[in-house]
C-alpha cells in the first residue's frame, strides 16, 4: 500500500513537469526556428544597397521580428520583446528616411513606399494587440514605440495620397492655383 501511494505521488509531480517539457521543447523550437528566420531576413535586408530593395526586405524582417516579440512576451521576457520592437521601429524609419533621400513622388512613384506603409500598417496593429496585453506599468515604453509608429504610418499615407482634404500640399496647391489666377 505505501508503494503504491507513493507511485502516486511520483506520478503527480512527474507528469506536470513532464507536461512542462513536451510544451516547452516546440517553443524552444518555433523561437530557434524564429530567431533563425530573423538572422536570415536580417542578412537579406544589411546586402539590399538599394532603398527600394530594403523597404521590401523589410517587409519579411518585420514580421518575423514580431513573431518574435510575442514569443518573448509568451514566455515572460518583455525587455526582449520590447528590443524586437525597437528594433522594427529604427528599420523602418530608417527604410523610409533612405526613400526620401531618393527625391522621388511617392504618389507617382509609390515601389518602396507602398510596401513599408503596408508593413508599418501591420506592426502597428500587432504592437496595439501586444500593449493590450501588458500591465499598465509596462506599457508606457511600448505606446512611445506606438506613437513613433504611428506617424511613420500617417507621414507614409500622407506622401502616398497627398490630395487629401485638409492635407498642407492640397491646401498649397490651390492657394498656388488662386495666386496665379489673379
Amino acid at each position: 500500500m505505501a508503494g503504491a501511494v507513493l507511485r502516486m505521488s511520483a506520478l503527480r509531480i512527474a507528469l506536470p513537469t513532464l507536461g512542462m517539457l513536451c510544451f516547452s521543447m516546440p517553443l524552444a523550437a518555433q523561437t530557434a526556428r524564429v530567431q533563425k528566420e530573423i538572422a536570415k531576413d536580417k542578412a537579406k535586408y544589411e546586402s539590399q544597397t538599394k532603398a527600394v530593395g530594403r523597404a521590401k526586405a523589410e517587409v519579411k524582417l518585420g514580421r518575423a521580428e514580431y513573431i518574435a516579440a510575442r514569443q518573448s512576451l509568451d514566455a515572460g521576457n518583455v525587455r526582449s520583446a520590447f528590443e524586437f520592437l525597437a528594433d522594427y521601429n529604427e528599420q523602418a524609419i530608417a527604410a523610409h528616411d533612405a526613400l526620401e533621400k531618393l527625391g522621388v513622388d511617392p504618389e507617382k512613384h509609390s515601389n518602396g513606399f507602398r510596401q513599408l506603409q503596408i508593413s508599418v500598417r501591420e506592426s502597428l496593429r500587432q504592437l496595439r494587440e501586444i500593449i493590450g496585453r501588458l500591465p499598465l506599468e509596462q506599457q508606457e515604453s511600448f505606446q512611445k514605440l506606438e506613437e513613433d509608429l504611428d506617424a511613420l504610418n500617417q507621414k507614409l499615407i500622407l506622401e502616398l495620397f497627398p490630395r487629401q482634404p485638409g492635407h498642407k500640399v492640397e491646401d498649397q496647391k490651390k492657394h498656388n492655383e488662386v495666386t496665379h489666377e489673379t
